[in-house]
This record gives C-alpha cells, structure tokens and sequence, in this order.
C-alpha cells in the first residue's frame, strides 16, 4: 500500500499534462500511487496518461465518461489505496520536495491536514508577484484558528480552501465528497473537512505552482456571478450557526443577501437557473428563521418574515434604515 495517492483530474490538458505528471513523477518523496483520471477528455489527454501508465508503474489511469471536476475527484477518492491524499490539477505543478515535506510535517505532528504554500505563475511558469503569499510561516492550528486566518485575509484564503496545496489523512474521506455539477467546489468541502481535523500543520514552503491559464475553471470571472456562492455560503451559515458562533453566521448570511441582491451578475436564462435564484433567495428567509429561534432576537424573526415577503421587499426595508 503506497504511503500517498496523488490525484490528478485530466480533461482538455495536452498541453500541460506530461509537465504536471513529471512534477509528481519526480517527488523527492517517492512512495506514492499517482491516479490519473480521464474525465472523458476529447483530445490527446487518455492516450497521454496511458503513456505514462505504461512507464511508471505508479501510474493508475481511470478512464470515465465526462462529469466535471468534482466528480473525477470522487472518482480518484473511492479508486485511492494511500494513507494520504493529495490532489493535483493537471495544468499546475509541484515543486520537486513538496510531497516530502508534508509527509515529513505529518508525521512529526500526527496531523489530520498539512497545507503547504503556493506561487501563481503564468503559462511559461514564470512567477507572477501577486496575490503575494511570502507571509505564510509555518505554524500548528486547529480548526478555528485556520477559520479565524481565513476570514482576516483578501486575495490569500485560497491558500486554506484550495483542494490541491494539502495532504490529507484518507479518513477524511470516508463520507465527503465533493460537491458534484458546482464550481467552487472547495467550499461546499471545506466546513465539513475542517470539522474533522484536530491538528492542521500549515506550512510558508511555496510547494505548488497554481498556472494561471485563460481557459481554466478559476479564470472565468468573478465568484459573485455565479449562484454557487451564495449557495456555499447560505451553508456556511448553518455550519456556523450549529457551532454557536451567531454573529459570523448573520455575516455570512448577509454576504449571500448582497450577492442576490446583484440580481443582473446572474444567468438566469433558463428554467434551472431560475429556480436556483428562488430557492438561494428562500434559503435567506429559512436561515434568517433557523437564527431568530436559536437567538431570540425579534429583529432577526422580522428579517426571515421580510424575505418570505421577497428579496425587493427585504432590500427597500434596508434602505428606509439608511
């Protein structure tokens, strides 16, 4: 049984995928399985891993029909026979010790988690200067220390939500998976994930290189045009809500109000999408509902009743308190 199984999700990649393949290949850290999941990729990308399948025996590859990121993860998670995982998008890149020194930070700290540092380059892997993640220092948390690092950042909380700049125990697994058919996948994961961990190792060593490419996932415009983040944060809500923490439970709560409330940043050209806005705007209503009964406050019932009313109503008593 390898001590690592590294996943790589591969659809539309030629270009990058033998780079981002030899990077992991060559780990100074070398007891690994390395997956290779064909998401249906329709160019070069199948016949590519299993080239590679055929010179390294680590190599697994998993052909599958076409089902998007997540879902090849998933694929990846029930197909893992490491201790750990570790996940790897197949146009980035690890730095050659990377898998080493997490494994090596694990182990001296029995860790349920090791983050390590990223640096965006662009696509001739040349590093670009911002967003800036020197200030990273290696450090031991648990849970709500990493929430409470994660919301006093800007531009770095990629580091802490990210799926593939981290080593996990493979227990973590047993019954989460990613959220299929959603971008921003990585949310919808984190509250569960990190609820499971009692120590996190987080480390300044910059061990992953993030390409920033025109057609990647994350290149593709603003988060709040996307009813995803409104829906991973209405979740949010009522993880924290559950933890006791009200205060940043409304706050989430709120940020997902404000992005419905840009009711003209959303496609809603079809039916589903549609229907999508109606349900995000009543899970608002239900979650400001659910936070009256746990606290008390009438202001908050009388909030959930104005939603109910509809998200116009709900903004114009806003702004007769302005």
């Amino acid at each position: 049984m390898p001590a690592i199984s590294v996943i790589i999700p591969v659809y539309q990649v030629e270009r990058y995928l033998d780079a981002c393949v030899a990077s992991v290949e060559g780990q100074t850290f070398s007891d690994l399985e390395i997956l290779l999941v064909d998401d249906g990729s329709p160019d070069g990308c199948p016949a590519l891993c299993d080239a590679w399948a055929q010179k390294d025996p680590r190599v697994r590859v998993i052909h599958r029909e076409n089902g998007g990121l997540s879902a090849a993860r998933n694929t990846g998670i029930e197909a893992a026979t490491g201790d750990f995982l570790a996940f790897v998008d197949a146009d980035d890149l690890l730095e050659p010790d990377t898998l080493r020194r997490a494994y090596q930070a694990q182990r001296q700290h029995n860790a349920d988690l090791v983050i390590f540092n990223l640096v965006y380059v662009d696509d001739r892997n040349k590093v670009l200067p911002v967003p800036d993640f020197t200030g990273f220092r290696d450090e031991v948390l648990d849970a709500d220390e990493v929430w409470q690092r994660y919301f006093a950042l800007a531009e770095q909380k990629i580091y802490y939500v990210v799926a593939w700049n981290k080593l996990y125990k493979r227990e973590l697994f047993a019954t989460l998976r990613y959220a299929e058919g959603k971008r921003y996948e990585d949310q919808f994961l984190l509250p569960g994930l990190l609820a499971q961990c009692r120590t996190i190792v987080c480390l300044g060593y910059p061990g992953y290189r993030y390409v920033q490419r025109g057609g990647s996932i994350m290149a593709q415009g603003s988060s709040r045009n996307y009813l995803d983040r409104s829906e991973f944060l209405l979740e949010w809500c009522d993880y924290f809500a559950g933890k006791g923490d009200m205060l940043r439970a409304e706050g989430l709560l709120n940020d997902a109000i404000r992005n419905l409330s840009e009711k003209e940043r959303f496609d809603l050209s079809t039916q589903r999408q549609r229907e999508r806005y109606r349900v995000a705007c009543r899970g608002c209503a239900d979650a400001y509902g659910m936070l009256a009964r746990r606290t008390g406050q009438h202001s908050m019932a009388l909030r959930a009743f104005l939603l109910r009313l509809g998200l116009p109503v709900y903004l114009k008593f806003l702004q007769s308190r302005q």
